[in-house]
């Protein structure tokens, strides 16, 4: 029996030794010129936020060559062609492919600030809460609606991913900023009054509503966001 002791003693040893020796190896190659994670890191925000840059100059160029047709248009007086572009412009509107100006509401849901008695998943916002404000915004006449920047559209699901909360296949945390465009009094009316805000109130959810003369609603996304393009990569930060 001492002697089984004994082996799996310098069973144990040997294996503790073979374990270090290979995080030696591992820190040694991160030092002698390997990219570290904190590396990967900062090159992963890097070609994010130069890939949002290059959406934004998309999105320039698209709305220079729009206006570019319009004027051609306008100088040979070509009716047919003008009609065109206007059904093109309404089309486009009514898929959520423009940015909208105009007056609405802003709401800001948060989680609640300290948990109570009930269940903690009681005091978080999750998608079944988001879906019937979108519903109690439609109802009202709101012409163009965005969640943390992201155009709602009728095929837009929200689906919960742990803390966070998908919105159009991008991850976003609290806070919720909900934008709307449309009759600012009937919207801040439809939601102050709404079933839905009373009960996210009544589980101390957080949740605050405003009117705002002026709003700038973005266009729907058409091309890939980021967060699609980094599907399964993930860098850890130690």
């Amino acid at each position: 029996m001492k002697q089984y002791r004994s082996m799996f003693f310098v069973v144990l040893m040997l294996f503790g030794i073979v374990l270090v020796m290979q995080f030696r190896t591992v820190m040694e190659r991160g030092a002698e010129g390997g990219p570290t994670s904190r590396e990967l890191a900062l090159r992963l925000d890097a070609e994010q936020n130069a890939g949002k840059q290059l959406n934004e100059s998309l999105s320039a160029l698209e709305s220079q060559y729009g206006e570019k047709l319009k004027r051609i248009g306008e100088n040979q007086g070509n009716t047919e062609f003008m009609d065109l572009i206007a059904k093109r412009d309404l089309a486009f509107f009514q898929a959520g492919l423009t940015a909208v100006k105009g007056s609405g509401i802003v709401m800001t849901l948060n989680d609640a600030a300290a948990p109570g008695e009930l269940a903690l998943e009681d005091y978080i916002i999750h998608d079944s809460d988001i879906v019937p404000l979108l519903n109690d915004l439609r109802k009202a006449g709101a012409e163009a609606i965005s969640i943390n920047g992201e155009r709602v559209l009728g095929m837009t699901k929200t689906v919960c991913a742990g803390p966070t909360i998908l919105i159009n296949s991008s991850r976003y945390p609290v806070p919720f900023e909900f934008k709307a465009i449309g009759d600012p009094e009937v919207l801040y009316e439809a939601l102050e009054n709404s079933e839905s805000v009373g009960v996210l109130r009544l589980y101390d959810i957080r949740v605050e509503i405003r009117i705002e003369p002026e709003l700038t609603i973005g266009k729907y996304r058409i091309y890939g966001s980021m967060d699609e393009l980094m599907t399964g990569l993930e860098v850890v930060v130690p």
